[in-house]
């Protein structure tokens, strides 16, 4: 039986970062980098990982470059950065007014992000997730919070895990019971 070897090619990605993830605080392993067309989850190169923690910062203006591996047998495609510039620092949002909806300062577009790695959905993140939703049904918010389930955040011991944006708060063990709480915590 012939083995099937993944495809392998350069890519280079300008994109503004959404957000990244970091080990541990010491450095960042992966970008969350944004473009007209798509989402796309980069891993760093160890070399890069730590000459880049001061100057990231969510909504800055990247250029991308490494090599993209599409895996056939599992339909995925993985990416992995060897150069990153700075194109554009992101804009001090506190010096213009926000204006949604025709009110002034309101907040950006809140989400919730959701581990949907096994451990975590089946120790009640499925639950959990759910429970979101009725709860911002309930209060009529909805429309405002984006709930995206995500890959592995690392901490699959404490599972379930979420992650409350834009505060960056992190939450593990997280109930069904709990969510109402961290609702008004961190959306309304």
């Amino acid at each position: 039986m012939a083995t099937v070897q993944p495809l392998v090619s350069k890519f280079t990605i300008t994109g503004k970062l959404e957000d990244y993830i970091s080990k541990s605080n010491d450095y960042i392993k992966s970008l969350q980098l944004v473009t007209e067309q798509d989402e796309y989850s980069i891993k760093l190169a160890k070399e890069l990982r730590n000459s880049w923690n001061e100057q990231l910062q969510p909504g800055c203006l990247l250029k991308v470059t490494g090599m993209r591996k599409y895996e056939i047998h599992k339909g995925k495609v993985k990416y992995k950065a060897y150069g990153i510039e700075l194109l554009d620092k992101p804009v001090v949002e506190s010096v213009v007014p926000d204006i949604q909806d025709g009110k002034v300062g309101a907040k950006a577009k809140a989400k919730v992000l959701f581990c949907q790695k096994s451990t975590c959905w089946k120790k009640g993140g499925k639950a959990a997730c759910a429970s979101l939703k009725a709860e911002l049904e309930r209060r009529g918010i909805s429309n405002q919070v984006e709930i995206k389930t995500v890959g592995c955040l690392k901490q699959c011991k404490k599972a379930p895990n979420i992650v409350m944006m834009p505060d960056k708060a992190r939450y593990s063990k997280v109930n069904p019971k709990q969510i109402s709480k961290l609702v008004e915590k961190h959306l309304i």
